[in-house]
C-alpha cells in the first residue's frame, strides 16, 4: 500500500497536531484511509503491553463500544491493551488508527503484521512521524504517545500499572487539555494500579458499555 508523506504545510495535516504548537511533527507518514484524519470523533484507547486477561478484555470491549458509536479508535499497535482495542474495533466493523514509532516500511512488533493488514483492509489508517527504515526505541515510543493524545478528543485507559508507558500518554493528554478516563476495577493490583491512580487524581471512570 502506498505511503503518503504529509508536510506540516499540507491541508491534509491534522489540525489536532497543529494545536500542540512546537511539539507538532514537521511531517507525518500515512498509509491507508486518510479521511480518518479529519473525522470529528476520535478516542485513544490505550494501556499496558503486559495486560492481564481482564485488562485485555476491557480494552477489547472499549474498542467495540466506540466503534459501534461511530468513533474512530486510536491506539498504538502494541501488544496487550492496544492490540485488544484494535481487535474490538475491527470486530464491531469500526475504523481504527494505529500511531506507530517506526518507519511505515517496518512493523513493530512484527507479530502484528496480520493485525496491521486487517486494519488497513477495514478502512483504517497507520501513521508515524518517523521516516522509512527507522526502528522503534523508547524515546520514539514516548514521542508517539504525544500524537495519540493530540489527535484524540479523549484518552481512555483500559489497564495499566502506575509506573507504565501509558502514563506518558495520560500526562500528554493533561498538558493538551484532553479528558482522561479509565476502567474502574473492583480491586487494585499490580496490573491496574495506574487505573486507581488516574481515578483518584486525574480522571473519571469509563463504562465498558
Amino acid at each position: 500500500m502506498e505511503i503518503v508523506t504529509i508536510e506540516k504545510t499540507d491541508t491534509r495535516y491534522p489540525q489536532e497536531f497543529l494545536a500542540i504548537g512546537d511539539e507538532a511533527p514537521m511531517r507525518i507518514y500515512a498509509m491507508g484511509n486518510l479521511d480518518l484524519l479529519t473525522r470529528e470523533h476520535k478516542v485513544a484507547v490505550i494501556g499496558a503491553r503486559k495486560a492481564s486477561r481482564k485488562g485485555w478484555n476491557c480494552s477489547y470491549k472499549l474498542g467495540a463500544k466506540f466503534a459501534k458509536a461511530g468513533t474512530v479508535v486510536v491506539s498504538g499497535l502494541a501488544f496487550g491493551c492496544d492490540e485488544a482495542a484494535h481487535e474490538g474495533c475491527l470486530a464491531a466493523k469500526g475504523e481504527t488508527i494505529a500511531i506507530v514509532a517506526t518507519g511505515l516500511d517496518l512493523i513493530h512488533p512484527h507479530e502484528h503484521a496480520d493485525l496491521q493488514r486487517r486494519i488497513l483492509e477495514a478502512g483504517g489508517l497507520i501513521i508515524s512521524e518517523q521516516p522509512l527504515h527507522t526502528k522503534a526505541n523508547p524515546k520514539r515510543l514516548v514521542a508517539r504517545n504525544r500524537l495519540q493524545a493530540a489527535v484524540s478528543e479523549k484518552v481512555v485507559v483500559g489497564e495499566c500499572p502506575e509506573h507504565s508507558g501509558t502514563m506518558h500518554t495520560v500526562r500528554f493528554a493533561q498538558a493538551y487539555g484532553k479528558p482522561v478516563t479509565a476502567v474502574q476495577f473492583a480491586s487494585s493490583n499490580e496490573f491496574n494500579s495506574g487505573n486507581k491512580y488516574i481515578l483518584e487524581n486525574i480522571g473519571t471512570a469509563e463504562p465498558l458499555v
